[in-house]
């Protein structure tokens, strides 16, 4: 039976990586060998990922599983909402350290309360908050409501990182969760690194923790996220590698002295490639990210750099879909190179 190998420190969160994806194999039983766990799969996990968790494939007989209480089961047994209702309940949920937001058809309204109670006690959550309007605005700000509880701070633990953030006033996507990790395994020995969108810490603390730069500034506009972005550099580590700035990354000083530039961010990322540019020394390389409708991909966000670029040379060194951003519309992320000619 095909499987995978983990170290043990690590394996949880590459069981939760890898059963968001569809990858885990639920009717059999995980095996702990010690030193390591090996977990049942239904197909080959992508290479990136067996990477950042130092896992290996293995092929053995996996016992079947013990039949175990799905949360969602949990919640319809124990809720207050009519049978004829209990369908609609969110078999999926952001689950942050111990704060659960959770998405509910308008059918549900009225036993929303109820709701956030059944969910709190499913998955040992001290606070459930409600997605009424996704994100909000430039600083892409979550719209929630209360449920239950009444602490929305929680301190996320994802690859090793530890993230802290108020869940009611920052925004944290699982579905970015491959791209976090890629940033883990990025060779960057030596190299000053700008991040334009830092946020709380989402791409720069995987690079921060687990490869050498010579610097990360680290730049956000929205007082909240930095706070916590301030607060997460301390709780991992890394104060002698990264220089957090609360501002306008367009306001950031110097030229030409950066070898790598991450944006981070969607909708209007084209908007700053010029600040990117001007910070990029000869050479640097761009992580462009964009909101793209998939009838334009990959050509406009490749078009929208080399037009930035001007008469630098552009390399393309990966293109790759992040996840669906809405109905017909991709998140995707550009990594390209680009050297002046004159």
């Amino acid at each position: 039976m095909l499987g995978v190998k983990v170290p043990r420190a690590l394996a949880e969160e590459f069981r939760v990586t890898l059963a968001r994806k569809g990858y885990v194999d639920k009717t059999l039983a995980i095996l702990d060998d010690g030193q390591s766990i090996a977990i049942p799969l239904l197909k080959e996990p992508w290479a990136e990922v067996m990477d950042t968790y130092h896992a290996a494939l293995v092929d053995r007989d996996f016992p079947s599983r013990k039949t175990r209480t799905d949360p969602i089961d949990q919640v319809r047994a124990m809720v207050a909402v009519p049978e004829a209702l209990k369908f609609l309940l969110p078999e999926k949920w952001e689950q942050l350290g111990d704060v659960v937001v959770v998405k509910l058809p308008k059918e549900l309204n009225a036993h929303e309360r109820d709701i956030g109670e059944a969910y709190a006690r499913a998955l040992k959550a001290k606070t459930v908050l409600r997605d009424v309007g996704g994100v909000s605005g430039n600083l892409r700000t979550p719209v929630v409501k209360t449920l239950f509880g009444t602490d929305p701070v929680a301190v996320h633990t994802e690859n090793g990182i530890l993230y802290k953030l108020d869940a009611s006033k920052v925004m944290f996507s699982s579905g970015n969760v491959d791209e976090r990790m890629r940033m883990a395994g990025i060779e960057c020995d030596g190299e000053t690194i700008v991040d334009m969108f830092a946020g709380i810490g989402y791409f720069t603390l995987p690079i921060a923790v687990y490869q050498r730069p010579r610097r990360i500034i680290s730049c956000e506009l929205n007082e909240v996220s930095h706070g916590y972005l301030v607060e997460n550099i301390a709780l991992n580590k890394v104060e002698g590698k990264v220089e957090p700035i609360l501002g306008d990354n367009r306001d950031l000083p110097g030229d030409a002295f950066a070898d790598r530039v991450i944006m981070g961010y969607v909708k209007t990322t084209h908007e700053f490639l010029q600040t990117a540019f001007r910070l990029l020394k000869s050479g640097g390389v761009i992580h462009y990210h964009e909101t793209c409708p998939n009838e334009l991909l990959p050509e406009r966000p490749v078009k929208r750099l080399r037009e930035a670029a001007r008469k630098s040379k552009v390399e393309v060194l990966r293109f790759k879909e992040v996840k669906s951003y809405s109905p017909g519309v991709s998140h995707v992320v550009v990594d390209a190179r680009f050297t002046r000619t004159s």
